[in-house]
């Protein structure tokens, strides 16, 4: 598989960062909702995995942009309806702002309360019960639900053009294996 996409299909580039960026997102929402309601040293690990797997899902995500802004192309797209491709590209675009989104606001979050200190030190007290009563709290709560409903938008295009349309939609997102 080439490095780079065809007019055909995605390179392997896209695909991997792809599929890690799945990765890496599909284990932070569980862990955001489930981090809230843990106590003492429990809570700090998972507040710590969080923001780590949050930095590393921010800094694929820039890279992800960089690689199709300078590098890349996307393959042209399949037959669709206007506003279908509407509707892809507002998912797409929505998932890449959103993905900044939480970013930024869990840096700011971090700054702002004592979490950034409680991480560091290991002191739980810090985190306990809940050191984030900041205003980009709110801001990354409701980006984290806007996320889940993007994903499931995306998720449900990807089988509607599998199972339905039956065209190369999905398989020219998932790894050669010839």
């Amino acid at each position: 598989m080439a490095l780079k996409g065809s007019f055909e299909r995605y390179g392997a580039v896209a695909v991997a960062s792809h599929w890690l960026s799945a990765a890496l997102i599909l284990a932070l929402i569980p862990l955001g909702f489930l981090m809230q309601d843990a106590t003492g040293e429990t809570r700090l690990i998972f507040y710590r995995i969080h923001v780590l797997v949050g930095v590393v899902a921010g800094m694929l995500t820039l890279f992800r942009l960089l690689w199709w802004a300078a590098f890349d192309h996307r393959p042209a797209p399949l037959a669709a309806s206007r506003a279908q491709h509407m509707i892809a590209r507002i998912t797409h675009v929505g998932l890449y702002a959103v993905l900044i989104a939480l970013v930024v606001s869990g840096v700011a979050m971090t700054a702002k309360s004592n979490l950034g200190a409680g991480l560091v030190s290991g002191d739980v007290a810090l985190i306990s019960p809940s050191p984030i009563r900041v205003p980009p709290r709110l801001a990354h709560g409701v980006a984290a639900r806007l996320l889940l409903a993007l994903l499931v938008l995306h998720l449900a295009g990807a089988l509607y053009h599998h199972w339905m349309k039956r065209d190369e939609t999905l398989s020219r997102m998932l790894p050669r294996t010839r």
